[in-house]
């Protein structure tokens, strides 16, 4: 071990016992980036200056990022200078506070234990410097060693502020701090638990996973949540210090046994806009030990009225004259759910980004899980939004074929005359000029194109299909499209729907024409 040196004579500063736990804790936690902070300690101060320990922060701090929110008390207070200090109840720490103490070193021995106290002076390369009744003796050090209590005072397991204040009166200073950690983070997801012959979402809940891995326990906290990147802070190494891996994001958690339960409520969680984010403030404060997961709900609804969607998207047309080779490879048919984010709705609180675990219920009740989704992006209240289903609908198809194409001839190049020699050389003046030949336009081409689609319908009840078209610009109608409704076209893309009936099919037939060159 190396040498411990002896104690260092003592400031002219008072030392006090360590601050008083944090109270009225709350911690801001983003998607990525170092959490936020906030929490009161309550310090007793002997009137004039005087040092003192804050100690139970986390051992992922980010230096430079500490600040003082507000003192209050009976007298004035002065700051004074602050620092930064490492988790100190170590080995070396401990004997280094307990040079000038008794101590007893307790050896074992074939013949027993062997016990050797006195005075501790000092420590060198394991060795123990005792003085016991004016003599000396160097002991090995071992692995028990009795000690006095007091060896640990101001030594903490944690990371600590070290605050030199400079107090007006003995008297109970409250002090807000604020600083920000690494290894807290959040992460969420979704489930709906769909009733498509009801058209409705049974259950719509956010499910929020809180991470600590900051290397300290938070007790009681208020949680409250922002959906994006908080940057800007130093890296330090100090940042890489936690006990376990940091973790972006916890890995989700299922609703558990409680799915297939519609008897059960929870409070949602509290929304406000901060600048330009979005803060959620959970409804109860929580308690998050280092390493642990902690699952929240950030609500829960009810009765989701929604529209589901069947579209067909965009694709282009290919020359198959006899439609085999086309009817062998059908096109799916995607389905999304269109919702508003509206109380009306049983809804209206604004929603982060995030995947949906789709669940449905089979012929016996039980839930299957059936699909994927995710709500895109921030959605607010009032606002509509979709869920684009991950599997296309086993129970519609499509086909997109060209029937007939025809384009106009390229024009054929005519032949090169040659020059005949000249008769003479003449020089050209400044008024003479030479001759120019009228140049021929070429002639505009076009392109004909008569398309199929062939919607099929194997459900035992109508459909309508939304069809997403391309078509090229300023193309125009040869034969017209019919039998669709809502056409609409801008810059080449356009959208209409079909009626499909039931055990059914419906073909679409239209021709087109449009300039090529």
């Amino acid at each position: 071990m190396s040498q411990v040196p002896t104690k260092p004579s003592k400031s002219t500063a008072q030392t006090v016992a360590q601050a008083a736990a944090a109270v009225d804790v709350e911690v801001t936690a983003y998607t990525s980036g170092p959490a936020i902070f906030r929490e009161k300690r309550v310090l007793h101060l002997p009137a004039g200056k005087s040092t003192v320990a804050v100690a139970g922060l986390p051992q992922t701090f980010v230096p430079n990022s500490l600040t003082i929110t507000g003192v209050t008390g009976e007298g004035n207070l002065k700051l004074g200078a602050l620092s930064y200090r490492e988790p100190s109840l170590t080995i070396e720490a401990i004997l280094k506070n307990a040079v000038g103490t008794h101590v007893t070193i307790i050896e074992r021995t074939q013949a027993g234990e062997v016990r050797t106290s006195g005075t501790l002076l000092n420590v060198l390369n394991n060795q123990a410097v005792l003085q016991e009744a004016g003599a000396l003796r160097l002991v090995s050090l071992s692995d028990r060693i009795d000690l006095g209590a007091s060896v640990i005072n101001g030594l903490t397991k944690t990371s600590s502020l070290q605050l030199e204040p400079n107090a007006s009166r003995e008297a109970d200073y409250t002090v807000g701090i604020l600083f920000a950690a690494d290894g807290l983070s959040w992460n969420l997801n979704y489930e709906a638990f769909y009733d498509a012959a009801a058209e409705k979402l049974d259950r719509f809940a956010c499910w929020v996973n809180v991470t600590n891995k900051s290397g300290a326990d938070i007790d009681a906290a208020k949680i409250k949540l922002i959906f994006g990147a908080n940057t800007g802070y130093e890296d330090g190494s100090r940042r890489n210090r936690s006990r376990g891996p940091m973790m972006a994001a916890a890995a989700p958690m299922g609703g558990g046994a409680a799915l297939e339960s519609m008897s059960f409520s929870a409070d949602a969680a509290e929304v406000e806009s901060v600048g330009e984010q979005k803060l959620y403030t959970l409804p109860d404060a929580l308690s998050i030990a280092q390493d642990e997961t902690k699952q929240t709900m950030l609500f829960l609804s009810e009765g989701v009225p929604v529209k589901p969607e069947y579209f067909l998207g965009y694709g282009g047309y290919a020359l198959d004259p006899d439609g085999e080779r086309t009817a062998q490879n059908k096109l799916p048919v995607n389905v999304r759910l269109k919702l508003t984010n509206a109380t009306a709705n049983q809804l209206g609180l604004a929603l982060p980004p995030g995947t949906v675990k789709i669940f449905e219920a089979d012929s016996s009740g039980s839930l299957q899980r059936t699909d994927a989704s995710r709500v895109a992006g921030h959605i607010a209240s009032g606002e509509e939004f979709e869920l684009a289903l991950n599997t296309p609908c086993k129970d519609l198809k499509a086909t997109r074929r060209l029937t007939f194409f025809r384009e106009d001839p390229l024009p054929l190049k005519p032949a090169p005359v040659p020059a005949p020699a000249p008769a003479m050389s003449v020089q050209a003046g400044p008024q003479v000029a030479a001759a120019e030949l009228p140049k021929e336009e070429p002639k505009p081409r076009f392109r004909e194109e008569e398309r199929e689609i062939i919607l099929f319908n194997y459900k035992g009840k109508d459909v309508e299909v939304k069809v997403q078209d391309a078509f090229p610009c300023d193309f125009e109608f040869i034969k017209p499209l019919e039998g669709v409704r809502g056409f609409a076209a801008t810059g080449g893309a356009s959208t209409y729907s079909v009626v499909v009936p039931k055990n059914g099919q419906t073909k679409l037939t239209y021709r087109i024409k449009y300039r090529i060159s």
